[in-house]
């Protein structure tokens, strides 16, 4: 009777131990993970702050009596001597000189679209295409709000949907068009609009139209003496000079330019001789820059730093204060949470992701790191983590095991787990029935006086561990 006990009470432990390890096993592979779509994303080292351009300007002064027509853009450079505005008696006479431009321009925008050199060889196909890309720049510059070129880019459309007109046969030519302009233009030609005086550059440069009393207050020569005080001073829009009724404008002298403000650098993450990039609120351009002085003031987390710059652009004349952006050591790859973040027995840093019904590890090339994430290279190589991967944050120990059963088999301790888990039901029933057998016939052949050597072979069967080898 105690035989049978014990070889029940073992059966019924394999039992429950398999029922337990099976469970566990069922759950790894069923758990509904807690996941991250693996996507790219930018970092950087930025700091944002009020920005004050400082150029070598001279003002162009002279005495008008009229109305200022100037001909040319700020920004635009100008050479000793040209002319950059034009004078007239009033707004109704420039008016008139802006309207005569403009039919002037039609007319050679109409006249060169039916050419008869360029219709007759204009493949419908090929413009249509010229004008989805002329059509795609344009809707891109007016969604950065980048103006600067915008009247070439609406001339150049309009003369390739004119070619495109004539060249699927819906226009024969624009001759009516052509000839109503003329008309109008000798109308207004017949006003006989004439300038009273004409502004000359007095040396070369880059125009601008306006003045704002920092002219001789601020140059490139004299940032070194710049103060964290000067420069709020400055940016509050205090301390210009008196802008007079004769500065009618200003010249930049050179490409070069400078911007300074103060920063929060106290993180010591800024050094002078960096290189970094700018952005600005007037501009979707970006400018590479490079940090000339960084100098640490009496407030710990105010430095005064002076950038250097040698891009020149109509954006970058039109203030003298803006918000701008600092940015240094600009990243961009595939994201990971420091959650996720693993080690595989090569000591390889990596992540676990999903792969349909199986779990992957992925090595990571770190490229920028932070508290909370890091950044992993961008590659085509399939060990390491790719966009769109299904990143397991959660149940990693799971994942653990099921990646080195499918992909980098077992060590020794999950051997011998897996070896536990290949028992089945019936392989235990077996061994109860092979046990049951045994008992029935020791009851039948066994003595009183075998009593003894029955139950110390039975105590040693089951010891033994030939049911179950949890060993």
């Amino acid at each position: 009777m105690n035989d049978r006990l014990m070889k029940l009470v073992i059966a019924l432990v394999a039992v429950g131990l398999f029922i337990i390890i099976a469970y566990q096993a069922y759950a790894g592979v069923t758990d509904e993970y807690k996941t991250e779509t693996a996507v790219i994303y930018s970092s950087a080292d930025a700091v944002s702050f009020r920005g004050v351009y400082i150029r070598n300007e001279s003002v162009i002064n002279q005495y008008v009596n009229g109305m200022l027509y100037f001909e040319v853009s700020d920004g635009s450079k100008v050479g000793n001597g040209s002319a950059v505005a034009r004078v007239y008696d009033s707004e109704d006479e420039i008016n008139t000189i802006q309207r005569i431009s403009e039919v002037e321009d039609e007319i050679d925008l109409l006249e060169a679209a039916q050419n008869p050199g360029t219709t007759s060889t204009a493949q419908p196909e090929f413009i249509s295409n010229l004008i989805s890309e002329d059509y795609q720049t344009l809707a891109t510059s007016l969604a950065k709000a980048d103006v600067s070129n915008i009247g070439d880019q609406r001339d150049n459309l309009l003369t390739l949907m004119s070619i495109y007109q004539i060249s699927i046969g819906k226009e024969t030519n624009y001759n009516t068009r052509i000839n109503s302009l003329y008309n109008e233009l000798s109308s207004l030609l017949s006003l006989n609009v004439t300038e009273k005086s004409t502004v000359l550059s007095p040396d070369s440069g880059y125009f601008v139209s306006y003045t704002d009393g920092y002219e001789s207050i601020l140059s490139i020569d004299t940032t070194d003496d710049l103060t964290a005080d000067e420069i709020k001073t400055i940016t509050s829009g205090q301390g210009a000079n008196e802008i007079k009724d004769t500065e009618i404008g200003k010249l930049i002298k050179g490409y070069n330019w400078k911007i300074a403000g103060v920063i929060d650098n106290s993180a010591h993450v800024y050094n002078a001789g960096d290189t970094v990039t700018l952005s600005f609120t007037s501009t979707p351009d970006v400018v590479n820059a490079v940090i000339e002085r960084l100098d640490a003031t009496e407030s710990e987390d105010e430095s005064v730093t002076v950038l250097r710059c040698e891009e020149m652009t109509y954006d970058l004349v039109q203030k003298r204060v803006e918000r701008v952006e600092m940015t240094l050591n600009d990243f961009e790859g595939i994201r990971v949470s420091r959650d996720a973040i693993r080690f595989d027995k090569d000591n390889n840093m990596g992540v676990y992701v999903l792969w349909g019904q199986r779990v992957l590890f992925k090595k990571l090339d770190v490229i920028f790191e932070s508290d909370d994430y890091l950044l992993s290279r961008i590659t085509s190589d399939s060990d390491y983590v790719a966009v769109y991967d299904e990143i397991i944050l959660d149940g990693v120990n799971t994942a653990d095991y099921m990646s080195n059963l499918d992909d980098e088999g077992l060590d020794e301790t999950e051997d011998e787990e897996y070896e536990i888990i290949r028992y089945t039901l019936e392989d235990i029933k077996d061994e109860e029935d092979t046990a049951q057998e045994n008992d029935a016939s020791d009851d039948n052949t066994v003595s009183e006086s075998d009593d003894e050597s029955a139950n110390t072979e039975s105590s040693e069967n089951s010891s033994g561990g030939e049911v179950i080898n949890f060993e």
